[in-house]
């Protein structure tokens, strides 16, 4: 009996001690599972704001974590460089550097940080504001443009620009008269042919009579009135047609200037932009019409077109008239007696025409040099003063870091430390070096073709026209 009952004692003692260590054993699994899960949490960033220059310096620094672990490394997205120089700036930075403050807020850091967590922390305190000048570099347009509008009332061919120029011909009876033996029309012919065969490539050119039809009777009168018609349009290139198509005219009846001027309107590309008229007529009109009144309708038309008036043998009288039409068209009168001084006129446009384009040229060049010379200045100005932040930052760094130093941390990263400071001036430095570079050769190599494209269109209408003035 007393055997039997230590048998069942010692059976019980054995299954108490069992439950027992399989209780422990529980215990220690779930220890093991809350320090894993622990483990493999992203670090809480309860930091407090090191941006502010109004933060107390006594103010308790955060308490840093462990470095996360490599996997947790590698997962992270890497920072552009820009992206890294846009951040907000240090406590300290630019006006706020206060080496004593500095110091006070570098008491409060713990002592076992790794080299990284050293590194944040002193650019939390003493990185300089970058972002002004890295939006300058990331927005800056290195496009050069130039686009020059002609003078006002001038005559000018820029690239942009569609000239059309109307040559309208009274071919009234009057013209029948002779110069020194040769008529009116035939020196006004030989004129405009000059004229003509001088007028740059890209030009628009038309040609109209007026007054061609009938004769100068009265029964003729409105036949003749009526008469204007464009024998010619075409390109500056083409005027060696205008021969052709003058050869057919003959002097005939009234002379509706008005009516011509009228009719120049039907002869103008919509998509012109400077329109000018060279009125070739030896009297005033005489069918009625209200010629200065029309010329100041196409001179304030959508398509400005000023009206010019060649007095070609006009009395005193007429010559007044005429004046009025110019002066209401925004051109000019001018008066000739013979066929030389008729050329001679209409050469002067020609030469007035070249003078338009060598001043644009200059100009253009100008412009173009201008432009380019401004934008590299903001570009040097930029990057230099990035570069004096990375050099002013440098040294604000190397001083913290000679104070940590100081206070005799055996565990203390110094040269690790030395190493990324130094590494992140020339980081800061180097972008500001090669991004100004590239911007300061891509608006260098731009204002260069712009000048080159401007100096090339200049000469080679201003050459197309100085040949054409020794034909």
């Amino acid at each position: 009996m007393i055997r039997s009952s230590l048998f069942i004692l010692i059976a019980f003692i054995v299954f108490l001690a069992g439950c027992s260590h399989e209780q422990d054993k529980n215990v220690l699994t779930n220890q093991d599972a809350s320090e894993s899960i622990q483990k493999d949490e992203p670090e809480n960033n309860n930091s407090n704001n090191h941006n502010s220059p109004d933060s107390d310096l006594n103010e308790p620094h955060s308490e840093i974590q462990n470095p996360p672990d490599s996997n947790h490394n590698e997962t992270q997205t890497s920072l552009t460089d820009e992206e890294i120089l846009l951040k907000p700036p240090g406590r300290f930075a630019g006006s706020n550097y206060d080496e004593q403050k500095v110091q006070a807020a570098l008491d409060q850091l713990p002592s076992n940080l790794t080299t990284d967590q050293y590194k944040d922390e002193l650019l939390l305190l003493l990185a300089e504001d970058y972002r002004p000048y890295v939006t300058t570099f990331m927005n800056f347009d290195t496009e050069i443009s130039v686009n020059n509008e002609r003078p006002e009332g001038k005559i000018t061919l820029p690239v942009n620009r569609n000239l059309h120029i109307s040559i309208l011909l009274d071919a009234s009876g009057s013209m029948k008269a002779q110069i020194n033996g040769k008529s009116k029309m035939d020196s006004a012919k030989e004129a405009i042919q000059t004229f003509a065969d001088k007028l740059p490539n890209n030009a628009e050119v038309s040609l109209r009579v007026y007054g061609h039809k009938g004769t100068g009777d009265q029964k003729d009168k409105r036949v003749s009135c009526d008469s204007t018609e464009e024998i010619f349009h075409g390109q500056g290139d083409q005027t060696n047609q205008i021969k052709t198509a003058l050869q057919k005219v003959e002097p005939a009846g009234w002379t509706p200037i008005a009516n011509a001027l009228q009719s120049v309107k039907k002869d103008i590309n919509p998509e012109t932009t400077d329109s000018v008229v060279y009125v070739v007529s030896d009297g005033i009109e005489t069918c009625g019409g209200k010629p200065a009144q029309v010329a100041k309708e196409l001179h304030q038309s959508k398509v400005k077109t000023i009206v010019n008036i060649v007095g070609f043998d006009v009395d005193n009288e007429g010559q007044k008239l005429l004046r009025q039409i110019a002066a209401s068209g925004g051109g000019e009168f001018m008066s000739v007696n013979n066929d030389e001084a008729l050329k001679n006129v209409l050469n002067k446009a020609y030469e007035q025409l070249r003078g338009e384009w060598t001043r644009w040229k200059e100009k253009g060049e100008g412009d173009a040099n201008k432009q380019k010379e401004q934008k590299q200045g903001e570009i040097n100005r930029a990057r230099e003063t990035m570069q004096g932040l990375a050099n002013k930052e440098n040294s604000h760094l190397l001083a913290a870091l000679n104070y940590l130093k100081s206070k005799d941390n055996q565990e203390f990263p110094n040269t690790e430390l030395l190493k990324k400071v130094n590494e992140r001036k020339s980081f800061a430095w180097g972008y500001a070096r090669d991004t100004g570079k590239r911007l300061y050769n891509a608006v260098s190599e731009n204002g260069i073709r712009v000048y080159g494209d401007i100096k090339e269109e200049g000469n080679k209408n201003i050459d197309d026209l100085t040949n054409k003035t020794n034909r």
